[in-house]
């Protein structure tokens, strides 16, 4: 077999691929590093919604990769965690072939073996909550190999361990992956586990990105007092930069997965923050903001009580539904 040692240069999903960064799947380069949390770098580091895309007519495929950390979550299978799903696209449609699961922090195994040597189109999506440290795809000695990198401006995706990806049985069923296939867009997930606090610094980055749109989903991460306070200056960092004076800026309300919850404390606080974040959106765009919408939460995922593993975090139903409502939106605005 003949080995291609996967780099930032050959992936999507991570921003300023050229840039210097320690790890070569960490979402943002390393320059960065000083300008947000330690919690939020830490987790930057984790590969959620990065993906290479290839063409070959190899007969088989060997993933090897190595993990930075032994890392487990009780509430969440491994594979979406440490491991990889295989995509091949058909007739326009991608469909699910097989998953790279992890055994230990290094890994080695096959995505597929005995194909007939034709060409087709592959996307392989990368572990949600753990940091590569290495990543090598082997394929058979003559075939063909070409990388292929979507030039579509990107979405953007910021928020909580949902945007991050939990709790997806394997990556490619976390929702800024499944929107990407669905829509052949580029899509960059700087979902960031408990700690999606709508801050500013991170405004401060993202302005930097010539973005179609700006998705913002952290309902689950604050609480009333941040939504007032920073939903107005989070808006106008993003549009401090000339590129996205007018970039659609979309905000998430948080969803609720049963409306008969006994919890009606619960429910009530949730219901009160989504009201006071509409308020925030509204007195923005009474002010002459353009290109700035609230999507709600209502028809999002509670068809029925079963699309979260614990009450908050997604499944595959789950995630299934989230990015079905939230494309169905995008429509509805005009953005896609």
């Amino acid at each position: 077999m003949k080995f291609l040692r996967i780099k930032s240069k050959h992936v999507q999903g991570i921003l300023e691929p050229n840039s210097p960064r320690k790890y070569q799947f960490q979402r943002f380069p390393q320059k960065y590093k000083s300008h947000v949390r330690k919690e939020v770098w830490d987790l930057s580091e984790n590969s959620a919604g990065v993906s290479v895309s290839f063409s070959s007519n190899t007969s088989r495929l060997l993933i090897k990769w190595t993990l930075k950390n032994r890392f487990k979550m009780h509430h969440m299978n491994d594979v979406g965690v440490n491991g990889f799903d295989l995509y091949q696209k058909k007739n326009e449609e991608w469909h699910f072939i097989s998953a790279g699961i992890p055994t230990d922090l290094k890994n080695e195994t096959y995505l597929f073996k005995g194909l007939q040597k034709h060409l087709k189109h592959y996307r392989i999506h990368f572990p949600l909550y753990n940091t590569l440290t290495s990543l090598e795809l082997g394929f058979d000695v003559n075939s063909d190999i070409k990388i292929i990198n979507e030039k579509s401006p990107p979405l953007i995706f910021y928020g909580t361990s949902i945007t991050q990806g939990g709790c997806a049985s394997r990556p490619g069923l976390a929702y800024t992956n499944i929107i990407s296939r669905k829509l052949n867009r580029t899509c960059i997930n700087f979902g960031f586990s408990g700690n999606g606090h709508l801050e500013i610094s991170i405004a401060d980055i993202l302005s930097k990105i010539d973005s179609a749109i700006f998705i913002i989903d952290c309902m689950w991460n604050i609480d009333k007092k941040i939504v007032l306070k920073n939903t107005r200056p989070f808006i106008n960092a993003i549009r401090s930069k000339k590129n996205n004076l007018n970039c659609p800026i979309i905000f998430h309300e948080q969803y609720l997965s049963n409306l008969d919850h006994p919890d009606k404390k619960f429910i009530k606080s949730v219901v009160e923050k989504n009201m006071l974040l509409k308020k925030q959106i509204d007195n923005e765009k009474y002010k002459g903001s353009k290109n700035l919408h609230l999507v709600a939460q209502e028809g999002c995922i509670n068809k029925d009580t079963e699309a979260t593993v614990d009450g908050t975090h997604l499944n595959d139903l789950g995630f299934e539904r989230f990015s079905h409502h939230l494309i169905i939106k995008l429509r509805d605005i005009g953005l896609i």
